[in-house]
């Protein structure tokens, strides 16, 4: 359960849209599904490790009884053989791949695939045996679909595949190899319960894991914003720019980075007083969080009265658009403003930058573009949008110091 207090928190983070939108088919939205896979990896990973080497001494556990108890050239020789030359290299692929850095992305589906062959075998063993009436073997095949469910670290869907699958093939082989009908029957009640079993208790372990995930990230996510208009603020915006933005690399994908300021608000702070000042920033950040839409759309403070919106391959038309209808949203508001020369009620100036990361276009170029941007909109006479897509005009170093003298000295008339 989500904390209550954090209730109110989640409108503008993708983990509290996530918690509010619910998960029962144990699925998030893509842009947070790989995260959760690679989190679940990690957190599963001991486990696991422990679970494939109880299954591997197991293994070489039952070869050596088949060995001691069994003449040659009986049943036993010809369970060994599956066992050895079947059942060891899954084994040996699925230590390989908790440990291989460039496998471990592929864990989840390697994992299913060597299960089930792992199971198929296994149900293959206790039929043999127990056509010639040693059906105690069944029971390991029973343990077995627990221990693909419970055990291996298989997500939901993947372990109710390789265990139904498990189940069938046992039944099925059953029928094949001839067990006695009643024998079959009171089996296949059992495996089929035994699967039943297996999938509520990694469907119930899983949805607490996913839920965790979520709150704790929330939680994190809460920790880095904004206290007094609830956006993200400066630092955890660093953090998720530079990640959208290699994001944005891999996939040829462009971004807008859209800085917004508030028009002469040193001068409303000092006309209406600092309470009217906090009322207005959390005025503004509400119209402007309100365009953050996307899983990945990023709204954050920047600075004092200045904010950032980054829309991560946005369509053209709504990217031209946006800047504007946010200009005449936040004017839209109403609030007072008679010190502003530009207009009497609150205004905004914005810079845009529209880029598709790629060779010679670095991050700090694209925020120093919209900032530039951003810039002119002031100089211009403030309360427009100024839109760029080139880095051609980036001055770099000399902008900001020009720009800080500049501002203070226009803010303050």
């Amino acid at each position: 359960m989500i904390f209550p207090s954090l209730e109110s928190d989640t409108n503008g983070s993708p983990f509290g849209r996530q918690l509010r939108d619910g998960f029962t088919t144990l699925r998030f939205d893509p842009s947070l599904e790989k995260d959760f896979r690679d989190y679940y990896l990690e957190f599963s990973r001991a486990r696991v490790q422990v679970a494939v080497g109880a299954v591997l001494v197991l293994v070489l556990v039952l070869v050596g009884f088949d060995y001691v108890i069994t003449s040659e050239g009986g049943e036993g020789d010809r369970h060994n053989v599956v066992r050895l030359a079947f059942l060891l290299p899954m084994l040996g692929m699925g230590i390989l791949t908790l440990f291989h850095p460039d496998l471990r992305s592929h864990q989840q589906t390697l994992f299913g695939f060597g299960a089930t062959a792992f199971g198929c075998a296994s149900s293959y063993i206790a039929v043999t045996a127990g056509v010639t009436g040693a059906t105690h073997l069944f029971g390991a095949v029973v343990l077995l679909v627990m221990f693909i469910n419970l055990f291996l670290g298989l997500l939901f869907h993947t372990a109710l595949m390789a265990s139904g699958t498990v189940a069938l093939v046992y039944i099925a082989m059953g029928a094949l190899f001839g067990l006695p009908g009643e024998v079959l029957f009171y089996q296949t009640m059992i495996v089929i319960a035994a699967v039943a079993i297996g999938g509520v208790g990694v469907y119930t372990f899983e949805y607490a894991v996913r839920r965790g995930y979520l709150e704790s990230r929330l939680l994190s996510e809460l920790a880095q914003r904004d206290g007094l208009t609830g956006l993200y603020n400066r630092r955890l915006f660093d953090d998720q720019m530079s990640r959208m933005w290699r994001q944005a690399r891999r996939e040829c994908s462009p971004v807008q980075i859209i800085l917004i300021d508030i028009d002469y608000f040193k001068v409303f702070n000092d006309l209406y007083g600092h309470q009217a000042g906090d009322d207005c920033l959390r005025k503004v950040a509400e119209t402007l969080n309100a365009a953050a839409k996307r899983p990945l759309d990023l709204c954050a403070r920047y600075g004092g009265e200045e904010f950032v919106l980054v829309l991560s391959d946005p369509p053209r038309d709504y990217a031209e658009t946006l800047p504007e209808r946010l200009r005449r949203q936040v004017a839209a508001l109403g609030v007072p403003h008679e010190g502003s020369p530009v207009a009497n009620v609150v205004t905004v100036s914005v810079g845009v930058a529209m880029v598709t990361p790629g060779e010679g276009r670095s991050l700090a170029g694209a925020v120093q573009m919209a900032d530039e941007a951003l810039y002119q909109a002031k100089e211009e006479g403030r309360n427009r949008v100024i839109f760029r897509e080139s880095f051609s005009s980036i001055t770099t170093g000399s902008f900001r110091a020009g720009r800080g003298k500049r501002s203070r000295a226009s803010d303050a008339a």
